[in-house]
């Protein structure tokens, strides 16, 4: 038998999970020592939330001054609440992003985090569904958009010969 989920899971699963930022209890988050180029950055997060299946969630995170080069498993879209970041990407673009900037990260990618002095940010992970069960999903979501499509404005399903007007008796 599967274990019991807690009353309190079980609310966040249909009533969503809501905190302020400030609220939220950090942990320490080392940065791996390998990926450090400068300084000595000293990271902290909390998670807010998972997905139901698990291939979601969202993060509050932040760092002191250093520069390291972080290795995006996940695809990461990062909304910059407080301080600022220089990111420079595999193909060497950089940008500068400041609290209220979004930016998206794709999976399996590094770039370079340069910290001056602070930054804070919610990041939402996403893990990528392989290609196989993406391939399977796409061809159900078609196969529901077709019945979606057969289905009257009334929400019936007609059955021909039945509902038409015609009657099954002789």
């Amino acid at each position: 038998m599967p274990p019991r989920r807690s009353a309190a899971a079980h609310d966040a699963r249909i009533e969503g999970v809501f905190s302020r930022v400030d609220a939220m209890t950090l942990e320490d988050c080392p940065i791996e020592p390998g990926w450090v180029r400068a300084g000595q950055p000293h990271a902290r997060a909390a998670t807010h939330a998972m997905a139901r299946d698990g291939l979601a969630s969202t993060h509050l995170w932040e760092c002191s001054a250093g520069a390291f080069a972080w290795r995006f498993s996940v695809e990461e879209t990062v909304l910059i609440l407080d301080g600022e970041v220089r990111v420079t990407s595999p193909g060497g673009q950089v940008r500068t992003l400041r609290a209220g900037d979004v930016g998206h990260f794709p999976a399996h990618t590094t770039w370079l985090w340069e910290v001056d002095r602070h930054v804070r940010k919610i990041a939402f992970c996403r893990r990528e569904v392989p290609w196989p069960l993406r391939l399977a999903t796409r061809a159900l979501d078609r196969l529901l958009e077709r019945a979606r499509a057969l289905r009257p404005a009334g929400g019936a399903w007609r059955r021909p010969g039945r509902d038409a007007g015609m009657s099954s008796s002789p």
